[in-house]
């Protein structure tokens, strides 16, 4: 049976008509302290209470809204939301990640949920009570309590006296990898852009490898499934020693594509890649909208839009908590 999208992706479309525009963001970074951005906050929208301008409460009414909206797609996803899971999950992978680790540093609670977007099967009351987890065997433990596919995967590594981040990592990424690929069997757009996602994942993997060294064999931290990225040329990158001599191995199994452009752009400063493969992976889907409009490429290209918003938003706040330069903080947005 054909999926149709139609419907989804007008809503996508709509949703979009409300993400902030690149000078509205310029203007926002431009604000001399954190009561005029909360003022200007408000006006957009946002959820800000009067008087609030703790730089924590403006960040939670960016990651509240971005959990409204993605409620939105869910509950018009209906029997499409497993196709997505690369959509929702994606946000979820990001959130477990992030919450494994501030358990694995003993980071306080409040720190680990800094950046974290609620979904439907991760709402915020959710992520709340895994952050008061002080060990990664509870965040698994509790997560299997919930049925959620997540909880299994780690529990044996989580368990563990002491436990491995980086291989606790891995293994969130590959369920993701592993439930992405076949809830988008049968749609190709979709099937194309979680092999794009996994090639993307090794490829960062590798770079770690590559700059920090691991106590692992890198066949094993490879993630199957991917298009571009192959085992050898990921075991290639991961030797190289260094991030710009990385940078340039992994830009050639993406050459002729935006996002291999965005390796080569950023060979001389890593830390921008994930904000420069996020632009170049917009572009590619506002293109694709255009060829097969009836698609879900709106769907997938709204998502990393408000991926974007969410980011450039969190950094703007805390930019301008923190006294960061106005040139700095526009030059850096990622939105388009």
């Amino acid at each position: 049976m054909t999926t149709l999208w139609g419907d989804l992706d007008a809503r996508a479309r709509g949703l979009a008509t409300h993400l902030l525009r690149h000078a509205e963001l310029e203007a926002l970074a431009q604000a001399p302290d954190c009561a005029a951005l909360a003022e200007a906050l408000r006006r957009h929208g946002f959820p800000v209470e009067e008087g609030e301008t703790e730089a924590a409460a403006l960040e939670l009414a960016v990651r509240r809204v971005a959990a409204a909206r993605l409620r939105i797609l869910a509950r018009w996803s209906g029997v499409r939301a497993e196709a997505l899971t690369v959509l929702f999950e994606d946000e979820d992978r990001r959130s477990l990640r992030a919450l494994v680790r501030g358990a694995v540093q003993g980071a306080p609670a409040g720190a680990r949920l800094a950046g974290l977007v609620p979904t439907p099967t991760l709402p915020e009351r959710a992520l709340r009570e895994l952050a008061e987890r002080t060990k990664p065997a509870a965040i698994a433990a509790l997560l299997t309590a919930w049925r959620n596919p997540y909880g299994s995967a780690l529990l044996p590594v989580a368990s563990a006296a002491q436990p491995d981040l980086f291989r606790l990592e891995l293994l969130v990424n590959r369920t993701f990898a592993t439930r992405a690929l076949r809830a988008a069997r049968g749609v190709s757009l979709l099937a194309a852009y979680v092999r794009e996602t996994i090639d993307l994942e090794n490829a960062y993997t590798a770079l770690v490898l590559a700059t920090e060294g691991k106590d692992v064999t890198p066949r094993d931290a490879f993630l199957p499934g991917g298009e571009r990225l192959s085992i050898a040329a990921f075991e290639v990158a991961a030797a190289a020693g260094d991030a710009t001599e990385a940078l340039r191995r992994l830009a050639a199994s993406f050459a002729g594509t935006l996002v291999g452009r965005a390796f080569v752009a950023c060979a001389d400063d890593p830390a921008r890649l994930e904000e420069a493969v996020l632009r170049a992976r917009v572009r590619s889907l506002v293109h694709a909208t255009r060829v097969a409009p009836l698609g879900p490429a709106p769907l997938l290209a709204y998502a990393l839009r408000l991926r974007a918003e969410t980011m450039d938003l969190q950094r703007i706040i805390w930019g301008v908590a923190l006294a960061v330069p106005r040139a700095a903080l526009s030059r850096d947005l990622v939105t388009v």
